[in-house]
């Protein structure tokens, strides 16, 4: 088995390099590496990261140097006139010496995605498999398969390249076989998982979870079937050219594109797919990053509803029951010496004793507190629906200046943009 050419193992240095450092920028990004601690208080074991960060670095060192040693043997002609890549046999002594321990690298390399790819289906099952009592991850039947795969990957695969090492191209054969088999058989096993994925999703929704864990979780289904699909890109082309290699005339191994193809092809599978696991076992949330929450709020029926008529000046209706807005906390802006107050709107925290009030306050808008600065806030005052500027202003009767209150600049969101009376009402600025 020649192996294909350097170009190929070319394009997988660039893949690996590319997505290390990916990689390393993803997990900074992340939370500084301190996933990649051992021990940290109040955080869970980074075992996942460290076993990808692993992969990676024995990848980089793996592609980079194979790729030299291909580039400096470079071709020979067989007889009949083909030109082909030097078989590792015929490797000069002193580049030959190197291969072994490199495809002992690739076996470790690969022994650590397969206990990747092992945890991501052990866990995704462990969390559809969750009833009405609450089990453990670590004291559960799919962590201990995990825990035996992980020893049967981490020492299978390098005992495979140990035991072909006589020779070096039956020895790469027999460890992309190896391998490649073992990421199929995963990712055929990982397509029951897919397949409860809908079911999975309908039950959390249907028990009451946050608006955003159900989102989530529609968007980790949706990276999931393409991992799948790069997934089988990798492991099949890998597996068809390996079963070609220890068997048979060799056909597809002497042929002068398809080792470069499926080399290729499995090449750009493997990182995709792997950037497609960083992305959903490592989520980043910008939203929280820059200090944004979404709150569901839902409105009592006793809430008011600006996007309906008044039944009459002293009397509002009520909005539909249960009714769900979503409202952003925008993150507080330094303070000006120019300005008079800071108009970002931060959100009271709600009091999770108060089971009696758990969305709303008592009938009224959810309100804001707004930083004013020393500016004093009055506690109540009256405001009218001016058509020409269609907005709230304060009363003119009361003395004070055609100007819109922060509160009401909140609320005019709510407020349907056709024409109305001018309704006098009051509002209450502070509970």
């Amino acid at each position: 088995m020649p192996g294909g050419s350097p170009t190929a193992y070319l394009l997988w240095s660039i893949l690996s390099t590319l997505f290390f450092s990916f990689h390393l920028y993803h997990l900074w990004s992340y939370d500084r590496f301190q996933c990649l601690n051992w021990h940290q208080s109040g955080r869970k074991p980074g075992a996942f990261k460290r076993f990808m960060s692993a992969t990676l670095s024995c990848l980089v060192c793996f592609g980079v140097a194979f790729t030299y040693f291909k580039f400096q043997e470079g071709f020979m002609t067989i007889p009949g006139g083909q030109i082909t890549p030097v078989p590792l046999e015929y490797y000069a002594a002193q580049n030959k010496k190197w291969l072994l321990p490199l495809l002992l690298v690739l076996s470790v390399a690969w022994g650590c995605e397969l206990v990747t790819h092992l945890e991501e289906f052990a866990f995704w099952l462990f969390l559809q498999n969750q009833g009405p009592a609450t089990r453990l991850w670590f004291k559960s039947g799919e962590f201990r398969f995990w825990r035996w795969g992980t020893l049967l990957a981490l020492i299978g695969m390098p005992l495979t390249t140990f035991v072909s090492r006589r020779q070096l191209d039956s020895c790469l054969a027999w460890t992309l076989l190896v391998g490649s088999s073992a990421s199929t058989a995963t990712s055929l096993a990982f397509l029951y998982v897919l397949s409860r994925f809908p079911a999975f999703i309908r039950r959390v929704k249907d028990d009451g979870a946050a608006p955003n864990v159900v989102l989530r979780l529609v968007y980790f289904y949706q990276l999931n079937v393409g991992r799948m699909i790069y997934r089988f890109l990798f492991s099949i082309p890998l597996f068809v050219l390996s079963l070609d290699g220890v068997q048979g005339s060799h056909s597809i191994n002497n042929s002068a594109f398809w080792p470069d193809f499926l080399l290729m092809i499995g090449g750009i599978g493997s990182f995709v797919s792997s950037a497609i696991t960083l992305l959903i076992f490592f989520p980043r949330s910008l939203m929280e990053e820059l200090g944004y929450t979404v709150i569901a709020v839902v409105k009592s029926p006793s809430s008011v509803d600006l996007n309906r008529p008044p039944a009459n000046s002293n009397q509002r209706p009520a909005s539909p029951k249960n009714q769900v807005m979503p409202v952003f906390r925008a993150p507080s802006e330094p303070h000006s010496s120019d300005s008079g107050h800071d108009a970002s709107p931060e959100y009271e925290p709600e009091d999770p004793s108060n089971a009696a009030r758990p969305n709303s306050l008592e009938g009224n808008f959810r309100m804001q507190a707004w930083h004013t600065h020393d500016v004093e806030t009055p506690s109540s005052e009256s405001y009218v629906f001016d058509q020409r500027s269609r907005s709230l202003v304060r009363s003119r009767s009361e003395g004070h200046a055609t100007t819109l209150h922060p509160y009401v600049r909140h609320l005019l969101r709510c407020i349907s943009p056709a024409d109305r009376p001018i309704q006098r009402f009051g509002y209450s600025g502070h509970q």
